[in-house]
């Protein structure tokens, strides 16, 4: 009796080999895959979206595109595009060591036949692609090494709309929103420009708003990168137009999705971009907006707080109520740059504006909103010696419990020359353990614990300029008592009323004119004024008789 050959189940794509530059962590980075005209060679960069700067990591040998980073895995997975032939998958790390995994699979392993890739990102392990071919599909492919379906298709839709006169949406690029799972783009046409988001499980394409007043005309927009926790969506003008003629310069605009309308900020201007396409770990982070004198730009070593609402899916640990991600410190003369980058939101709100430090107390009460269910600490740095630096000697702080909802940070007292005089002061609220992250080398030591600069995750950074006030420590005033008369009954002259307490104080007083000297510290006794009687009396006859004493002569004459 025959037997029928096993069937083969369907296999999966050879998995690589072990990566060895992947990221540690997250490096809160954008990057970019750039292709210089007519060289057929992608480079790999580190993009400063701030800027518009590259820093060259890697030339590859072929084109480079539709890429994302993998937070699971702290790796960059895109496609190598062939022509005429399906797209390859690779994978890369920090330093461009790329690996050509494949052709993408169907679910019956079967090597896909039609696979070009115009967009690309990654969630966890899932690779998220924007074809041309098939044309306006978004399929979704395991790209996780250890899974029995790594490099195979696991869904496949069409998008529900395209773009006028065109079999596809016209997006550069998407990326991946972690807080509501869609995919977010700007489609862009020569008479319009609008922010639309799609659902990666449908396919359902949703215009989030129309942005043509906002970002310019361009060739194309070209990489996008939205920061996880904030909804910041950064997408970049690869060479904007002007009357539709090329300026040969590109830009990138960053839409805080999360407000209605998104409000648009634009950043530097590099060079032109031909082809592009990013990828990115950027995490919602807090900056500091004081003078960088005081260290407070990235690159100055600044303080910077990765948002508890990321961590922990949208709890909370802030300075007063308040809070919004940016890019980087601001260097602001009064520190008020990043209160009023959102119109209408004040996100430095746990210190009232024009708050004032005495020089002899200084203190400050703090408000503060904990929803983590975490411990806290608060630090504050108050430049009180006015040196343009937050110096150790400076610093307060207080642990807070997780209810607590507010704070007073005492300082030591310090000296001003002057009646008053500008300062900035420096608040940190960290989650309880993180502190020590934000320890720093400076000036060839190390500080421990909460530190004025330094990365941590959790909490926020508030900067503030305020005034400090010259006051005197109040000196000490011994109360002066009721004064008191005692007089000793023995030596009362006989013929004079007897003492009397006068006064209802306890003790015996002669009469109210004693009282009244007493205050002074003279004291009238008996026979003081009986000698003063005497002298007043023989006054009295020394004038009687000057006044009588010439009229008797003139009438013996």
């Amino acid at each position: 009796m025959a037997h029928a050959a096993p069937v083969a189940g369907p296999r999966a794509l050879p998995a690589p080999p072990a990566a060895t530059d992947a990221w540690a962590t997250c490096p809160n980075y954008a990057y970019m895959v750039t292709l210089p005209e007519g060289s057929g060679r992608s480079t790999f960069n580190r993009y400063d979206i701030g800027t518009a700067s590259l820093v060259p990591i890697k030339q590859f040998d072929f084109v480079v595109n539709a890429i994302g980073y993998s937070k699971t895995q702290n790796l960059v997975w895109g496609v190598h595009s062939v022509d005429n032939e399906p797209d390859t998958l690779v994978r890369f790390g920090s330093q461009g060591d790329l690996v050509e995994v494949g052709v993408p699979e169907d679910a019956s392993g079967n090597p896909l036949t039609k696979f070009e890739a115009l967009a690309g990102t990654v969630d966890g392990n899932t690779y998220i692609a924007h074809t041309r071919t098939p044309a306006n599909h978004l399929m979704t492919i395991d790209i996780d090494p250890a899974s029995s379906t790594f490099g195979q298709v696991k869904t496949d839709v069409a998008l529900s709309r395209t773009s006028p006169g065109r079999s596809y949406l016209n997006v550069g690029d998407w990326d991946v929103y972690d807080q509501d799972g869609l995919l977010y783009a700007v489609e862009l046409d020569s008479n319009f420009r609008k922010l639309v988001k799609i659902d990666p499980a449908t396919g359902q394409v949703t215009d989030a708003a129309t942005v043509t007043a906002d970002l310019p005309d361009s060739a194309n927009y070209g990489a996008a990168f939205m920061e996880d926790g904030s909804g910041n969506f950064y997408v970049g003008a690869n060479n904007v137009l002007s009357g539709g003629t090329p300026t040969g310069q590109s830009q990138t605009f960053m839409l805080r999705t999360g407000l209605t309308p998104p409000l648009t900020t634009a950043y530097g201007k590099g060079g032109a971009l031909r082809v592009n396409d990013g990828a990115d770990c950027l995490l919602a982070t807090d900056f500091g907006d004081a003078p960088d004198s005081y260290g407070t730009l990235d690159d100055s070593g600044g303080p910077a707080h990765v948002l508890s609402s990321y961590l922990h899916h949208g709890k909370k640990l802030r300075i007063g109520a308040n809070i919004d991600a940016d890019l980087d410190g601001f260097n602001d003369a009064d520190a008020k740059v990043d209160d009023d980058n959102v119109p209408g939101m004040n996100d430095e709100d746990g210190v009232p504006a024009g708050t004032r430090f005495t020089s002899t107390k200084p203190k400050l009460t703090v408000k503060i909103t904990n929803t983590t269910g975490l411990a806290a600490v608060l630090a504050g740095w108050l430049d009180s010696n006015r040196n343009g630096e937050f110096d150790d000697a400076e610093r307060a702080m207080v642990p807070l419990s997780a209810s607590a909802t507010s704070a007073t940070l005492t300082w030591k007292a310090f000296s001003l020359p002057s009646a008053s005089a500008k300062s900035f002061l420096r608040l940190r609220v960290y989650e309880a353990g993180r502190t020590e992250a934000a320890g720093r080398t400076r000036a060839g030591r190390t500080e421990a614990g909460p530190t004025p600069g330094g990365w941590v995750d959790g909490g926020e950074v508030d900067d503030h300029e305020v005034t400090l006030v010259r006051t005197t420590a109040a000196r000490a005033v011994t109360a002066v008592s009721k004064p008191k008369v005692q007089i000793d009954p023995d030596t009362w002259p006989a013929n004079s009323d007897g003492p009397k307490d006068l006064d209802d104080d306890g003790d015996v007083d002669q009469h109210d004119l004693d009282l009244a000297l007493a205050a002074t510290g003279f004291v009238l006794r008996p026979y003081l004024l009986l000698g003063v009687g005497m002298v007043l009396l023989g006054l009295v006859i020394l004038i009687l008789a000057l006044m009588v004493g010439p009229k008797k002569v003139r009438r013996r004459i």
